[in-house]
């Protein structure tokens, strides 16, 4: 299950670990803009290719998703989930600099993210709207459980801060740009499933049904679809 985080593969024993990335949409222009940045070539795990912000859901995430009443979106987001969207917030904070928040007294931010609360701000997960969970196939380096996330670019707060430089070239691009970079092959799919998202005209009325899930088992690649409002399968 997702918030045990930590079951091994029998193939290699690669732990996979929970992961969260979050694809902000900049929908002011004709054309809806994505931001997105390439990793480094030195590292171990999709070394060059071009990412959506995002990483692995920390300690922190968790034991602050079990006290954050603030709303999620849907608002019956299974408890399971809750940590993702918070990871997400986070990392996009710490790798582009963007925080999604709101303004809030000093007694109601908290301690477990020192460099958000100092900006002022509580984390803001409703303007998370969930668009997929996705497992590294087996035989990879590193596996992870990952949900990702989308968010409008109009909830960025104007309180920002330099990234982190775990992300080189952060740029904007349209769906027709991104598909050109040189992008992981489940990158590829979920622009596939945000051209859908942003077609999807009930996207206002979102309810957390029918997400797709990409995973591997032994019969191959394997596409399901899933409700992030209940506990998650496990493969």
């Amino acid at each position: 299950m997702i918030e045990a985080s930590s079951s091994l593969t029998a193939a290699g024993h690669v732990e996979i670990r929970d992961a969260a990335c979050v694809v902000v949409i900049d929908d002011t222009t004709p054309d809806p803009r994505l931001l997105m940045g390439r990793r480094h070539a030195d590292q171990i795990f999709l070394p060059d290719k071009w990412v959506f912000p995002g990483g692995r859901v920390d300690d922190a995430d968790r034991v602050l998703a079990r006290s954050f009443d603030t709303p999620y979106l849907p608002r019956d987001l299974v408890a399971e989930i809750r940590p993702f969207a918070l990871a997400a917030v986070r990392e996009l904070y710490e790798e582009a600099g963007m925080l999604i928040g709101a303004e809030a007294a000093s007694d109601l931010r908290n301690e477990l993210w020192p460099s958000f609360s100092a900006a002022g701000y509580a984390p803001a997960p409703i303007h998370l709207s969930p668009l997929a969970r996705a497992i590294t196939p087996p035989g990879r380096v590193r596996r992870y459980d990952t949900w990702f996330f989308t968010a409008p670019r109009s909830t960025v707060a104007n309180a920002q801060s330099a990234p982190d430089g775990e992300l080189l070239d952060l740029d904007w691009f349209t769906l027709d740009e991104a598909r050109k970079l040189d992008l992981p092959n489940i990158t590829r799919l979920v622009l596939d499933d945000v051209s859908l998202r942003l077609e999807d005209s009930n996207q206002g009325d979102f309810t957390g049904s029918d997400l797709p899930f990409y995973f591997e088992d032994a019969c191959g690649f394997q596409r399901t679809l899933v409700s992030c409002t209940m506990p998650q399968p496990t493969p």
